[in-house]
């Protein structure tokens, strides 16, 4: 037993050592060439889901007059599109409660993000472990959950900012995890030019606004 915990202690170094060691040659670090359609589909949620899609995950929340009003909100000042919602455990707080707990079992909320009503990232907060500590000794430990899972890149490809944050940076999308506080934490978002998108509506505001100033 001594020794069958010893060889497993001594292989999570290693993965963690190599991980850690991939950081110091960002311009040898392997290229994830995964697209928007290949990326994860974590607990039913995708990016790029349309409202029609998304609200059968929570349900009840397509009968919910403040969502009804967010998704009828205008692509205009001041969010231009862009918009949040947050969803938690019916016992849980939070003004959106529809999050169903068989589907979503070891989650404490899901947070979307949207551009014109469609998913353009998403995040996940988990529950901490039901043993009462702490399982995650280092943020790769996650990742390689992760990418077994979701059948993404190995180790070698992630990028690892401190002990508790790693992304995956692909072709199609960007995958953040982090173990802050024993709370694993995932964030995924599309690398689609939204931000540009917002911009060029918030300009041609600046534009109407500067043709129509009289002195």
């Amino acid at each position: 037993m001594t020794r069958i915990l010893f060889v497993s202690l001594f292989a999570a170094t290693l993965t963690i050592t190599a991980f850690s060691q991939t950081q110091n040659q960002p311009e040898n670090a392997p290229v994830c060439n995964l697209s928007l359609s290949e990326a994860p589909v974590i607990r039913g949620i995708r990016l790029g889901m349309k409202p029609d899609e998304w609200l059968k995950l929570f349900p009840g929340s397509a009968q919910d007059e403040k969502i009804k009003a967010i998704l009828d909100q205008p692509p205009r000042f001041p969010n231009y599109g862009s918009n949040s919602i947050t969803f938690t455990l019916p016992s849980g707080s939070g003004e959106f409660r529809y999050l169903p707990r068989e589907e979503f079992l070891g989650v404490n909320y899901v947070m979307l993000h949207l551009i014109d009503n469609n998913i353009g990232g998403f995040e996940v907060l988990y529950a901490q472990s039901s043993s009462g500590g702490n399982p995650w000794d280092d943020v790769s430990q996650l990742a390689i959950i992760f990418s077994k899972t979701f059948k993404l890149p190995d180790i070698s490809v992630w990028r690892k900012e401190n002990p508790q944050r790693a992304m995956l940076e692909c072709s199609g999308f960007e995958l953040i995890l982090e173990t802050y506080n024993a709370q694993p934490r995932a964030l995924l978002r599309s690398k689609s030019n939204f931000i540009q998108i917002i911009e060029q509506r918030r300009e041609v505001d600046k534009q109407k606004g500067r043709a129509a100033f009289k002195p």
